[in-house]
C-alpha cells in the first residue's frame, strides 16, 4: 500500500508539475510575443504570411468568377412568360440574396454550397431542378447613369408558356397570395428588405435578344464584374449594332450547379420590361443634380452634404442646376 501510494503521490507530482510548466511555456511565450518590437524579423515573417494567403484567396476567387473569362454575345431568344417578381431599389449585388428570398418563399430546399442557389427536391417530391431557366433577375439601370444604391432591379419566377400548368399555377399562388399575405400579416411591407417587399406580375414578351454566358460564383466578384464587365459589353455590343439609341435592359438567370449566368439583352420591345415602371431614361432624370460621388454611392462625409455643395455651386456658376425640390417634384411624377 505504501509504494502505492508513493507512485501514485509521484505521478500527480509530476502531472501537476507538467502543467504548472506548459502554463508557464504559454505565458512566457504570449509575454515575448507582446514584448517583440513591431519590425522585428519573425512579424514581419507572419504578415507576409497572412499578406500571400489573402493574395492566393483574392485571385483565386477572381479567376473562380471569370475576370480573365471572354464574353462572346451572339443571337438568340428571351423565352418570355409571366414573370412573378420582387421589384428592388438597390444595388445589382443584392438581386443574388432576393432570389433566395424568392426561393424560400416558394419552401424549396436550398443545396447549392457556397452559392446555395441550386433547387433541390421539394416537400412534395418535385423533381430536382437548377435556378437556370427558372428564377431570374432583370436589371433595368445603367450603373454609369444611376447613383450608387439607387439601380433598380426584378427578381422573381418566369412562369414560361411550356412550363406545367400546375406546377407554376402552384409558384404563382405561393408568391402572390400566401408570401403576400404573409408580409402584410406582419406588418413589413413597404421595408427595404427584400422579405418586405410584395411580389407582382408582368408578362414579358417573347423576342430576339443578343445572348452571352459567363462564370458564377454568386460572391462579391461576380457581382463586380456584371457592373464593370458585363453590362459595358452589352452597350457596346448594342452600339456596335445600331441599338445605342436606348440605355440596354439585361436579363439574368444563373445555374449554380454549372457556375455560369446566361445573359439576355431584348432587342426589340425594351419597355415592356419595365413592366409599367418608368424606363431608364425618365427615371435618370432624377438624379440629373447629383455629384459624381454621390453618383459613387456616397451622400455625405463628416457632416458635409455633396449634393447640397455640387448644386450650391451650380447655382453659384450659372449652370442652370435644378433645386431639390424640383428633383423631388419629378420622382412624384413618376
Amino acid at each position: 500500500r505504501n509504494v502505492r501510494s508513493r507512485c501514485a503521490s509521484t505521478s500527480t507530482s509530476t502531472t501537476s508539475t507538467h502543467s504548472l510548466t506548459h502554463t508557464n511555456t504559454m505565458l512566457n511565450y504570449h509575454e515575448l510575443t507582446m514584448n517583440e518590437p513591431r519590425d522585428s524579423p519573425q512579424r514581419r515573417k507572419q504578415f507576409l504570411v497572412i499578406c500571400a494567403i489573402m493574395v492566393v484567396m483574392t485571385l483565386h476567387a477572381a479567376l473562380t468568377a471569370g475576370i480573365l473569362a471572354t464574353i462572346t454575345i451572339a443571337p438568340g431568344q428571351f423565352p418570355g412568360g409571366e414573370f412573378v417578381y420582387k421589384f428592388m431599389t438597390k444595388d445589382y449585388a443584392a438581386s443574388t440574396g432576393t432570389l433566395r428570398t424568392v426561393s424560400s418563399d416558394l419552401g424549396i430546399l436550398e443545396d447549392g454550397g457556397s452559392s446555395n442557389l441550386i433547387i433541390a427536391e421539394d416537400e412534395e417530391g418535385f423533381e430536382k431542378l437548377d435556378t437556370a431557366d427558372l428564377l431570374y433577375s432583370i436589371l433595368l439601370d445603367d450603373p454609369s447613369f444611376i447613383p450608387g444604391g439607387e439601380t433598380r432591379f426584378a427578381s422573381g419566377v418566369l412562369l414560361k408558356e411550356s412550363s406545367s400548368n400546375n406546377n407554376g399555377g402552384k409558384m404563382k399562388k405561393l408568391l402572390l397570395e400566401d408570401a403576400n399575405a404573409l408580409i402584410a400579416k406582419e406588418g413589413k411591407e413597404g421595408g427595404t428588405h427584400s422579405k418586405d417587399v410584395k411580389y407582382e406580375v408582368g408578362r414579358l414578351p417573347k423576342v430576339k435578344a443578343a445572348v452571352a454566358q459567363h462564370p458564377f460564383t454568386a460572391g462579391a466578384f461576380s457581382a463586380i464584374l456584371q457592373s464593370y464587365k458585363i453590362i459595358p459589353k452589352f452597350k457596346q455590343y448594342a452600339k456596335d449594332h445600331g441599338k445605342s439609341g436606348q440605355s440596354p435592359v439585361i436579363i439574368a438567370t444563373c445555374s449554380a450547379k454549372q457556375k455560369m449566368c446566361t445573359y439576355y439583352m431584348p432587342l426589340a420591345k425594351r419597355d415592356a420590361f419595365y413592366m409599367g415602371k418608368p424606363t431608364m431614361e425618365k427615371y435618370a432624370s432624377t438624379f440629373d443634380d447629383a455629384s459624381m460621388l454621390e453618383r459613387m454611392g456616397v451622400e455625405s462625409f463628416g457632416g458635409i452634404n455633396f449634393g447640397k455643395v455640387g448644386r450650391g455651386i451650380k447655382r453659384m456658376l450659372g449652370m442652370g442646376g435644378s433645386s431639390s425640390s424640383s428633383k423631388e417634384e419629378k420622382k412624384d411624377e413618376l
